[in-house]
């Protein structure tokens, strides 16, 4: 195996919108690296997805694998993810920001979540605070609903992404009586109207321990993403911390997963997801195109999973003069 990039959020939603958005988008390292690739067998899934199949797991158990590496301790049972959310009513809807958009204390999020357990926690719910922006909870049994994950509801109206099933309703009252609950408490009280924890976004159900264990990559993997990061531990490996740029990265196999464009794909900010580009291209695969000339690496393979692409190329890029420059988008 090569060196291996996984690139998420590669894809714009709207594809007239990518087409305007990446016009005169310069990343000249990656167009060639693409057009002078071979492509290999690849469907469009999310990066999740790609992710569980590497694994060897039907789907990744996203709480479980997080609280594996935020609170290792905790007691078993089943789990959500109940990270803090702000919502801001929109003629739309309700939108949802995350946690990069406000600041929160530790001692702030240990004041919220005391209270939520004294209300909370004759229905046999336990919140816990794992750090300032991860929150998680235990409930008695598994409810049997579908939840939607925290990187598919920012920026977005909630409404339709609400938990689904058999008693979604009596979750969406638990939810509106969380957010009754956050709105009258002190630690919001002193907080800017658009910088208040007003809601929770509950996400990831899954049972702790973990009892499928993953088929880990023998090769080193660089990440910073949480749930590859709880998959390599359950593993019993470690991820290593993804490094500032491909100078960082030994020479030789490994998995990097780069998730530059993450936020900026998931709040639909144009801006934002080109400077991901221009970051990747600068710091990635610019470097990279230069160590495949020199000789230094032999080859390289990029993965795309959102745009259902996966390309390999080698050192004899460097003579096929035939093929022309090729950005992602243009594969579609």
């Amino acid at each position: 195996m090569s060196l291996h990039l996984l690139v998420s959020y590669a894809d714009w939603p709207d594809a007239d919108q990518c087409r305007f958005i990446t016009t005169g988008l310069a990343l000249p390292a990656l167009a060639l690296l693409c057009g002078r690739g071979k492509r290999a067998p690849a469907h469009t899934q999310s990066v999740e997805s790609w992710l569980a199949g590497c694994l060897g797991m039907d789907t990744l158990p996203a709480a479980a694998l997080s609280l594996g590496v935020d609170f290792p301790v905790a007691q078993a049972g089943f789990w959500l993810r109940a990270d803090p959310v702000h919502l801001k009513i929109e003629r739309d809807g309700l939108l949802l920001f995350d946690a990069q958009h406000f600041q929160i204390s530790q001692a702030e999020a240990e004041a919220l979540v005391a209270g939520l357990n004294s209300v909370f926690g004759e229905d046999g719910m336990q919140f816990v605070v794992a750090s300032p922006t991860r929150w998680y909870l235990r409930l008695p049994c598994d409810p049997q609903l579908t939840w939607t994950s925290l990187d598919a509801a920012i920026g977005r109206d909630i409404n339709t992404l609400l938990p689904k099933g058999t008693d979604e309703l009596k979750w969406h009252r638990v939810l509106n009586e969380i957010q009754m609950y956050l709105y009258t408490h002190a630690v919001n009280d002193k907080r800017p109207d658009a910088q208040t924890i007003n809601s929770l976004w509950l996400w990831g159900g899954s049972y702790y321990p973990v009892t499928d264990t993953p088929v880990v990559p023998e090769i080193p993997v660089y990440t910073n993403d949480l749930l590859l990061r709880g998959s390599m531990q359950l593993g019993g490996s470690d991820a290593l911390p993804l490094p500032a740029n491909a100078d960082g990265l030994p020479v030789g196999d490994a998995l990097v997963m780069l998730d530059h464009l993450r936020l900026g794909a998931c709040y639909g900010n144009a801006h934002d997801w080109r400077e991901g580009w221009l970051a990747l291209e600068k710091n990635w695969f610019a470097p990279l195109l230069a160590d495949l000339k020199s000789g230094k690496r032999q080859s390289l393979a990029i993965t795309f999973p959102d745009l259902g692409l996966a390309l390999q190329t080698n050192r004899s890029l460097r003579w096929k003069i035939w093929q022309k420059p090729k950005l992602p988008w243009d594969f579609l």
